[in-house]
């Protein structure tokens, strides 16, 4: 008699499961061999294809299952205890190794496993113990008389068995060999436990969509009363300064808040805080004096915001300066190397820049100022030494005051004291004229008369040109080039009728000199003399002139006569009393 197995299961008898998978293993055959009859062949097919549905059914309800299951238990503990990123990616990993097994062992296994020919013949006579051993030996003996006609007894009978079988075997209810009421249950509960789960979800929806979100690495906070936005980030800050962490509370503004700092080695601290008095959803702290690094997070209500790190670094300093300052090519003077300090700058030269730093640096700028100072530069840093910069500028005419050499390091920590060094501006000056002859500044000539005109010039580097200028009231305007002499002197004779056009009776002319460096840089500068006047006039009209000033110098003259009388007389009289008032020896 053969074995039976506990009712409903769909296998065979463990030691005909056995034999079947020794002869699976032996000869492989298809699922139905082609020389059985047609009729028993898709009998046996159709066992077997239901089989390996079945166990592919079951499956993939045990993954919907497993997965649901899964998702629920982290986002339910993520909402509880609010899961860092890390913790949540630890159990994504997880998740995915339980995933990957189930179908390893629900899927592909029972596809690599799925029932051969034998195996369908031993469940179907499991399931009708009437028929015997007919079944698999109609499969045996067929798969033998192939082979060798001869070995597998009389053709005859096995035939005859072979008939007798595909005959019977179709007829019977073969959808009871394999029960579906397992995978029914389990895709049942899989149906309703995405129900629950997809009921729960839409009823907390808001919440579920962060959780779900948050179980596949989002980066956002858990839905609470007051959200936590936060203000300050991750900060690098030099190390000694000052930092203030900041965020915003939205939805219920709390009365005050706990600021948490992680610091190395395990400690941490909670400061309370409580928020601006302008603005009552701002919640701030400064921390003074920052010597290590840590992290914070703000707490505002019931809602968490997240962690973020300060940083500090230590501040780039600058060690050494040097301006190398080459003069304009007119001024002739040598290049003039001066360390970081008070400097003097000589307008129009080009100033290149060296500036060495204690660590390598990421951004050094040349900063001016003054009443209008240039725009400021960026100095380009050494690729093989990064500690070190170095730049060019011009030195404009004016507007500067002073400078600075403002650091960032690489970690972009700015320097904490940015010294600002002064600037002197050395000046090159207008010439100067000063007119020699004729002293007066407001003169009369007759056309033929000569006007010696004679003038010092002086200038910082070098005179360029000095021109005499001539301008007739309500006229035009004249020059005339002057040499310059080697004790800086120009002179001129001036004659009105040798003039172009020739100067008439009654002409009034104003005349000046004026003198231009060769600065070629800011300039050049030009210098002039005072203004003098000059009048044409007749002979009669100069006779005059002179009579009047004669008359007005012997007035002169007399007046001061008389004053010199008066001032006799009265000394005179002033020691007459003073004998009289001394008494007698």
């Amino acid at each position: 008699m053969m074995k039976t197995s506990k009712k409903g299961r769909a296998g065979p008898p463990r030691s005909l499961s056995k034999r079947g998978s020794e002869l699976a293993r032996d000869v492989r055959p298809p699922v139905s061999p082609a020389n059985l009859p047609a009729p028993l062949r898709h009998a046996l097919s159709r066992v077997a294809g239901k089989h390996l549905f079945m166990q592919v059914l079951i499956g993939l309800a045990w993954l919907v299952i497993t997965a649901v299951l899964l998702v629920s238990a982290q986002n339910f503990f993520d909402r509880i205890m609010d899961f860092p990123r890390a913790v949540r990616a630890a159990f994504l990993v997880i998740d995915a190794g339980v995933l990957g097994t189930l179908v390893w062992r629900k899927l592909i296994v029972p596809v690599r496993r799925r029932w051969r020919a034998a195996e369908a013949a031993f469940a179907i006579q499991r399931q009708w113990p009437a028929l015997g051993s007919r079944v698999i030996s109609a499969l045996q003996l067929s798969e033998s008389s192939a082979r060798d006609p001869r070995g597998a007894g009389s053709p005859l009978l096995v035939s005859a068995l072979v008939q007798e079988t595909a005959a019977s075997v179709p007829a019977l209810p073969l959808g009871q060999v394999v029960p579906a009421k397992p995978a029914v249950r389990r895709v049942f509960s899989a149906f309703a436990l995405c129900a629950l789960a997809g009921g729960l979800a839409f009823w907390q929806w808001p919440l579920a969509s962060v959780l779900l979100r948050r179980a596949l690495l989002a980066d956002i906070p858990l839905p609470t009363n007051t959200i936590v936005v936060p203000e300050t980030r991750d900060l690098r800050t030099a190390a000694g300064t000052q930092v203030t962490l900041a965020a915003l509370a939205q939805g219920v503004l709390p009365p005050q808040g706990r600021l948490e700092l992680a610091l190395a080695g395990g400690e941490t601290r909670t400061i309370l805080v409580r928020p601006d008095a302008e603005n009552p959803a701002r919640f701030s702290f400064p921390i003074e004096n920052v010597r290590q690094s840590f992290s914070y997070r703000f707490y505002l209500g019931d809602g968490r915001g997240p962690s973020f790190d300060v940083t500090a670094l230590p501040a780039p300093l600058l060690e050494s300066a040097e301006f190398l300052q080459e003069f304009p090519a007119y001024t002739g003077r040598p290049p003039l190397r001066q360390p970081a300090g008070a400097l003097a700058f000589f307008p129009g030269s080009k100033v290149r820049v060296i500036a060495k730093a204690n660590q390598p640096v990421g951004l050094v700028e040349l900063r001016f100022a003054g009443d209008a100072p240039p725009p400021g530069i960026t100095l380009t840093v050494d690729a093989n030494s990064p500690d070190i910069a170095r730049g060019e500028f011009t030195v404009p005419a004016g507007g500067l005051s002073s400078l600075s050499l403002p650091l960032v390091s690489t970690e972009g920590i700015a320097a904490m004291d940015t010294t600002a060094y002064p600037v002197r501006l050395e000046t090159d000056r207008v010439p100067v004229v000063r007119v020699l002859e004729p002293v007066a500044t407001s003169d009369t000539i007759v056309p033929t008369a000569r006007l010696s005109v004679r003038a010092r010039v002086r200038d910082d580097f070098a005179i360029s040109r000095v021109e005499l200028v001539t301008e007739l009231v309500g006229g035009d305007q004249s020059r005339r080039p002057l040499v310059v002499a080697p004790d800086g002197t120009v002179s001129h004779e001036f004659v009105p009728v040798s003039e172009s056009p020739p100067l008439v009776e009654g002409n009034q002319l104003t005349w000046w000199i004026e003198a231009t460096d060769n600065n070629t840089a800011t300039g050049p500068g030009v210098g002039v003399s005072e203004r003098r006047e000059l009048g044409i006039v007749s002979f009669a009209q100069k006779q005059q002139e002179m009579l009047k000033r004669l008359e007005e110098t012997s007035r002169r003259m007399e007046d001061v006569a008389r004053r010199q009388s008066e001032v006799r007389d009265t000394l005179g009289e002033a020691l007459r009393r003073t004998d009289e008032t001394q008494p007698a020896p």
